[in-house]
């Protein structure tokens, strides 16, 4: 955090001190009272306001503690891991008879053969199997020290107040957008007509009185909005329950055709399987560590994948032969994003940048960093004009895809946007550390609307192919369905096997696929 003081707190403190003084001054002059009693409500609302600024910079340190236990846990359970895998080939144990301990050899034959048996069995030990273990272990150690030197350097550069000051300017440009309407002007009442000039006056000695004129009605009559029509429900049975995985089914993707389903798990695999009838096709099994991302090329030959071992790997499909390993990257790759004409891809990275990789060439193009914090999540408009990045420190950064200049920062959430999908109609939707979603318009930079969806953070989104019904995942358990023009619930699903760590639609809307955290797959079909 920054050791600058922050401005309410200079101006607090300096109100507080011209009050005292002023109040001194009161002493000796009765009318400088009505000076002291301003500057004390003046330092009384700088309290207040610093106060509140206080308890939301708390609870964004109760945030990032929060994110960072959970990465903690994640490298401590894939230690265990190894741990455990070292525990089935113990040393094997040297004992006497009945489990004695052996005597003290005493120089005889009989000493010298069971001697020499004790030793062959200590030989057998494959002990450069035990060393290997012993490395294993040594490089997690020493990648668990590397995440945690990253995530301290995070934190170190990320300065809550700063966040907070984001926070501050957000809520006053908002403020200021707000337009109040302005009452409509009383209605006049309309002028007698005139009598025609030619009429000749009555002979009646009292003249007519003057024509009253009609009270306007006070009836107010609105304008009809047609608005979108009311959602129907929708039933999902499933099809398929896979034990696919021993970890995380971080990522799904599925090809165009809508035949191959490919799972990406935190075990290091990636399998390949035939979404109609849930057969195992393939094993891809090589990155070092856990996979957090995949991505399918919109021709269906090309698998990408994006590891917690700092690279990026390129698969032949349907075979599943790799083709090029890309690297580059400081932290480990999150997020995968190919573009709609299939030649960009792009990765982010706990390391803060965003790379675009031309992908027949497998070479570097360009990277593109505002330094705001990791990159959760990335998603390309169908259009490819939009490039859209959700980080850690809760915001959704646009840019320009073909110029590769910032457009806008959306603020929608103070926790990690962790995954956001762009609809055939510009509408990207935005899934949060807190359980929210938001719906914003891309063409007019407006959020359209938000909802507290799940009790525990949004870890998937993903969107019908008709563009009208989205669906989302959550550490909650839960896959909910809610149909985007106006954001009500269509469907909700329980996971069985505990939280939804992914989602895919498949190309003709018919399948919903999920992963979880405990490494299963469900294959749902629409009714």
């Amino acid at each position: 955090m920054s050791n600058h003081r922050h401005w309410l707190e200079t101006a607090e403190y300096a109100s507080l001190f011209t009050s005292l003084v002023a109040s001194i001054v009161a002493v000796f002059f009765n009318g400088a009272i009505y000076v002291a009693a301003p500057l004390i409500c003046i330092a009384l609302i700088l309290n207040a306001i610093v106060r509140y600024r206080l308890e939301h910079q708390t609870r964004r340190v109760s945030g990032t503690t929060n994110r960072l236990h959970r990465q903690l846990a994640e490298e401590l359970e894939m230690l265990t891991q190894r741990v455990e895998a070292q525990k089935q080939f113990p040393l094997p144990q040297v004992e006497g008879e009945e489990g004695t301990r052996p005597p003290v050899a005493t120089g005889s034959p009989e000493e010298l053969a069971r001697l020499q048996t004790r030793l062959a069995k200590l030989e057998s030990v494959e002990l450069s199997q035990i060393q290997g273990e012993i490395a294993g272990l040594k490089e997690q150690y020493a990648l668990l020290d590397e995440s945690l030197g990253n995530a301290i350097a995070y934190l170190n550069r990320s300065s809550f107040a700063y966040r907070l000051e984001r926070v501050e300017e957000a809520i006053s440009q908002l403020t200021s957008q707000i337009v109040v309407p302005s009452p409509p002007p009383r209605p006049q009442p309309e002028p007698a007509t005139p009598e025609p000039a030619t009429q000749e006056p009555s002979k009646s000695a009292t003249p007519s009185p003057p024509a009253k004129s009609k009270p306007p009605s006070s009836k107010i009559v609105l304008p009809s909005f047609t608005g979108p029509s009311e959602p129907t429900a929708q039933n999902w049975i499933c099809r398929h329950s896979l034990p696919a995985h021993a970890d995380w089914v971080r990522s799904l993707g599925i090809t165009p055709d809508g035949q191959i389903l490919a799972t990406g798990s935190f075990d290091t695999s990636i399998k390949l399987w035939k979404l109609a009838t849930g057969e195992l096709l393939q094993v891809l099994a090589e990155h070092k560590r856990g996979v957090f991302a995949i991505a399918i090329a919109p021709d269906g030959k090309t698998l990408a994948s994006a590891s917690w071992d700092k690279t990026i790997k390129l698969w032949e499909l349907p075979t599943g032969i790799p083709k090029e390993t890309l690297t580059g990257h400081g932290g480990s790759v999150r997020a995968l994003a190919i573009a709609p004409d299939g030649n960009t891809l792009v990765s982010g990275s706990f390391d803060e940048t965003i790379k675009l990789w031309d992908l027949s060439k497998a070479e570097l193009i360009d990277t593109l960093t505002d330094y705001t914090g990791p990159i959760f999540s990335l998603a390309i408009s169908p259009d490819g004009q939009i490039l859209a990045r959700g980080g850690g420190d809760g915001t959704i950064t646009l840019w320009q895809f073909q110029t590769k200049q910032p457009m806008s920062v959306l603020n929608g959430s103070l926790e990690a946007v962790e995954a956001i999908v762009i609809s055939p109609q510009q509408l990207l939707i935005g899934g949060s550390g807190d359980g929210s979603i938001q719906l914003w318009n891309l063409e007019t930079g407006e959020l359209v609307w938000s909802l507290s969806a799940h009790l525990g953070p949004v870890t998937a989104v993903a969107i019908a192919p008709d563009g009208n019904s989205v669906a989302t995942g959550s550490a909650d358990g839960t896959v909910k369905i809610w149909h985007l023009p106006t954001g009500k619930l269509v469907c909700a699903l329980t996971e069985e096997s505990g939280a939804v760590m992914s989602l895919v639609y498949s190309p003709n809307g018919q399948f919903l696929v999920s992963g979880s955290a405990k490494g299963m797959v469900r294959i749902l079909e629409r009714e």
